[in-house]
């Protein structure tokens, strides 16, 4: 890090930045129009056809599921996912099928075990079939999460702008929209299954990169009150401050991403909650890698740009009023 001026490489960064942001553009429409999606949706967004079979005491589980298993069995169809729940009726099992699966035969299997399971067969249940239609991206969905990651856009922006500089400001909001469109991209370039989950995990980017952006800012801020770190180009300047930052930065991120490790190691050795943590985890480590980089790498090297101008712009500034002052001297 000591002998990498991350400063003079801005072209380099935004080269990998589009190379990674492209990519995951052209995937992304690729399965748009192959998978169905953009984004690989995940159960919150997919759309799917289900059996949905409930029933109480003395029916039991297991006789539940092999009445289901057989009917399903004997139709030709399989589901993907199998979800038990409790409500004020008794429980209630909702097998899912992809939208590919046979319609009649579900409904031919659903009719059996009413049948099977019904008042008529002496047990307390009924069955039935339905389709789920569902987008990723919809009203709601789209509203709310636009709110949280605008308000939280506009809230670092305010408070840079008035613990910082306005130049910082603009590096930091930069960082946001860059760190968001990584996120995104390796989403779409690794199908982690988009839920409303991993959607929360964007406004978590844009905190993630409002305490990486802090670190660096105070960093420096700190720096400008010793007189030779004053006196360097604006480009040592920014990465004397982020060779100071780098640490507890990649500290924080790669605490944060352990912990994301930590939390599906631990679901998987539990036996339980993995199929709803597993994806939410995978995306905060995509989430921590973005930060790290965006932060870290293309956020100084765009502001040590800003600074520049800043500082030669100041410059003008001050000559031109010291060159007025010398031309009033002289008049006198």
């Amino acid at each position: 890090m000591t002998k990498f001026n991350v400063s003079s490489k801005m072209h380099l960064f935004i080269i990998i930045s589009s190379l990674v942001v492209a990519i995951g553009l052209a995937i992304g429409l690729i399965c748009q129009f192959t998978a169905g999606g953009f984004f690989n949706s995940g159960a919150d967004y997919s759309s799917y056809r289900s059996v949905t079979v409930q029933y109480s005491m003395p029916t039991t589980d297991d006789e539940v599921s092999e009445i289901c298993e057989n009917a399903f069995e004997s139709h030709g169809v399989s589901y993907y996912l199998a979800t038990e729940a409790e409500n004020a009726g008794g429980d209630e099992i909702e097998y899912r099928f992809s939208l590919s699966a046979d319609e009649s035969a579900l409904i031919a299997a659903a009719q059996e075990i009413d049948s099977a399971v019904g008042i008529g067969s002496g047990l307390l249940g009924s069955a039935s079939y339905s389709e789920h239609t569902a987008a990723f991206g919809g009203m709601n969905d789209m509203m709310y999460a636009g709110i949280a990651l605008a308000a939280a856009v506009v809230f670092q922006f305010i408070y840079f702008v008035i613990r910082y500089k306005l130049t910082m400001a603009a590096a930091a909001f930069v960082a946001d929209l860059h760190n968001l469109l990584i996120y995104f991209a390796l989403l779409a370039i690794t199908r982690v299954q988009v839920s409303v989950s991993v959607v929360a995990i964007s406004v978590f980017v844009v905190l993630l990169t409002m305490i990486g952006c802090g670190i660096l800012f105070s960093k420096m801020r700190s720096d400008f009150r010793n007189d030779s770190f004053k006196a360097m180009p604006s480009f040592e300047q920014v990465d004397e401050s982020l060779r100071e930052g780098f640490k507890p930065v990649t500290i924080i991120n790669v605490v944060l991403a352990s912990a994301f490790v930590l939390l599906l190691v631990f679901s998987l050795f539990a036996g339980s909650g993995v199929y709803g943590l597993f994806m939410p985890c995978i995306s905060g480590i995509l989430a921590v890698i973005a930060c790290q980089y965006g932060t870290l790498m293309f956020t100084p090297s765009v502001y040590s740009r800003l600074k520049q101008h800043a500082d030669n712009y100041a410059a003008k500034r001050v000559s031109k009023y010291s060159g007025a002052k010398k031309a009033a001297k002289s008049a006198e």
